[in-house]
């Protein structure tokens, strides 16, 4: 069994998740196919969750990569992982094994309504590809459940089931199609088995985080520890993973590509200072972030105001191999306003003069990324931020 520092494994989880050398559109992609998927997220309090991860690591970074690579260069494609995902299409494939089980028995979320699922179906056979809205409501039988109405709910199972896919958006709204007519059509689309569906989960996440134990694998999928346990031990046996331990964390076997792991050594580079997304990939493992890395972090958007500690939606800030706070931020687009609203440093960062720096400098650069032209603050942490609202 091999033993590594937390040093040596921090740095070796961040050479895998924050790649720096990465441009343009060519680059996002290589990105999106390196983490394995990039979270969708609705929640508009800064730029969304998608286009932050993506912004993070491609430094040229622009929101017309994202479109471009799906609906015209349809090198991406939008479906589930975890949650709602921008995924690489050349591993479509095992997408395919997922939209099966949804299809046999998972209702995902609402009871299914097959009436109202064939009355869409047909809508798209006649008439190609189409947004919500443009849906003739007809007569639409009524679903017991909450949130979304009858035809939305048709065309969640459609897409859940793999029987309509998202070909493109106007704005945040989805257009839908028959995959048959979207695909490129050197896309692999034979069925995998689960055997092989389960390999390519175990070896997705390993290659993304570099690290990583068997519980950790498959973020709330419904992946059993003894099939994922399988594959791994078949992969060790093979020579392909090294099994590791991290001095100071104990009982808990880590993994790693063998290539990736042997002769490891943490370059020597200069600290780079990180304002990162709730959902960003690297953050979104939040017992494995706390163990790793000593850092308690709960995106405080889903718990009562009057429970929260540092704000609605408090973003983590990475300084080299350690995180040293949390700002909750807000882009008021009218007025191009980035708001300061909290910042909270670690009680471990002895001295935050240290970083304001390195942070006023990112901070800047994130005020930019989300169309403001000045930042202003509400938190009295915020000491280098002059009355005029100049950093």
């Amino acid at each position: 069994m091999k033993i590594i520092t937390k040093n040596t494994a921090r740095s070796f989880i961040l050479d895998h998740q924050l790649p720096s050398s990465k441009k343009g559109k060519k680059g996002t992609l290589e990105v999106i196919e390196q983490l394995g998927y990039v979270q969708i997220d609705t929640i508009s309090v800064i730029q969304r969750a998608h286009h932050h991860v993506l912004w993070t690591r491609v430094p040229n970074y622009q929101k017309e990569f994202l479109q471009t690579l799906a609906e015209k260069d349809k090198t991406i494609y939008d479906y589930w992982a975890h949650a709602a995902s921008f995924l690489p299409m050349r591993d479509y494939r095992f997408s395919l094994y997922r939209k099966w089980e949804k299809a046999q028995k998972d209702k995902h979320w609402y009871q299914k309504n097959p009436k109202n699922m064939a009355y869409v179906f047909d809508q798209f056979k006649e008439r190609g590809p189409l947004m919500s809205k443009d849906l003739n409501k007809g007569t639409f039988v009524k679903n017991q459940g909450w949130g979304l109405p009858p035809i939305k709910q048709a065309l969640m199972h459609l897409f859940m089931d793999g029987r309509i896919m998202i070909v493109g958006r106007k704005g945040f709204q989805k257009i839908y199609d028959f995959p048959e007519r979207f695909l490129p059509p050197e896309v692999n689309t034979e069925m995998p088995a689960r055997s092989e569906y389960m390999e390519h989960i175990v070896r997705r996440d390993i290659g993304a985080h570099g690290l990583i134990t068997n519980k950790s694998i498959g973020h709330l999928l419904k992946i059993s520890i003894k099939e994922k346990q399988t594959i791994l031990d078949k992969l060790v046996k093979t020579g392909e993973l090294t099994p590791l331990t991290i001095k100071g964390i104990a009982a808990n076997t880590y993994y790693a590509f063998t290539d990736k792991i042997d002769h490891y050594t943490p370059k020597k580079t200069t600290k780079k200072l990180h304002i990162l997304s709730p959902f960003d990939n690297l953050v979104i493992l939040r017992k494995r972030v706390k163990q790793l890395f000593d850092f308690s972090y709960l995106l405080e958007c889903y718990v009562t105001e009057k429970k929260r500690k540092v704000g609605y939606f408090s973003l983590p800030i990475l300084y080299g191999k350690n995180f040293v706070g949390q700002v909750d931020l807000k882009a008021d687009r009218k007025t191009k306003i980035l708001w300061v609203k909290n910042l909270v440093w670690e009680d471990s960062l002895e001295n935050p003069a240290s970083v304001y720096e390195p942070f006023l400098k990112k901070l800047n650069a994130f005020m930019v990324f989300n169309g403001c032209e000045v930042i202003k603050s509400e938190s009295p942490t915020f000491a280098p931020l002059a009355k005029d609202g100049s950093p």
